[in-house]
């Protein structure tokens, strides 16, 4: 990478630091074309590329405070999709066995006892991470998630200010992905919802 790409890009991480969105696509479009082959040489499986960038992307909107502090942005992201890559072969490696085991002891296809695993473990964890928001956060989750409704529709209700809800929601969101995370899911959906 030449001096002027790492100092531009240097920039556009600043401003994502500070929230701005447009720098961010700029860094996605960037990274993304460089990033499928990387991904692709490690997992060797084609469906799982768009899912590890979506998440290395997750992960660099949800974390952009500590952005300020990248030297090489390059070597930042790499390092990041590399993880990601990591942590969905672990995964899938584990989620494997446990398929392997049911079927010895359970009728029905691959696809559907996978299917029936990830929907219900799923759904019990974002319930339960929604559980263990505080009241606030709940409120405001809700308001924009079950509701739908926007930012500034929510604030006006709230008599809060719109950057207060963004802010709860990003936060509210963090929460979520940890809680995920932790039980052995990654969601990518989440980079969707931090657009509102």
């Amino acid at each position: 990478m030449s001096i002027d790409q790492t100092y531009t890009d240097k920039a556009l991480l600043q401003q994502i630091a500070d929230g701005d969105e447009q720098a961010f696509a700029q860094l996605y479009r960037h990274y993304v074309p460089r990033l499928e082959p990387f991904i692709r040489s490690i997992t060797k499986n084609e469906s799982l590329v768009t899912e590890v960038i979506q998440e290395t992307f997750t992960r660099l909107w949800i974390s952009r405070e500590k952005l300020t502090d990248v030297e090489f942005p390059q070597t930042y992201i790499y390092r990041t999709a590399s993880y990601v890559t990591f942590h969905y072969l672990r995964r899938q490696t584990k989620g494997q066995q446990i398929i392997a085991q049911l079927e010895q002891t359970a009728p029905g296809s691959q696809n559907e006892i996978q299917e029936l695993l990830t929907l219900r473990d799923l759904e019990k964890t974002i319930q339960e991470a929604i559980g263990r928001l505080t009241p606030a956060q709940q409120k405001i989750f809700r308001m924009s998630r079950v509701d739908g409704l926007k930012i500034p529709e929510i604030a006006a209700q709230l008599n809060i200010s719109p950057n207060t809800v963004k802010n709860t929601l990003v936060a509210s969101l963090k929460s979520i992905r940890e809680s995920a995370e932790k039980a052995g899911f990654t969601i990518s959906i989440l980079l969707c919802w931090i657009f509102l």
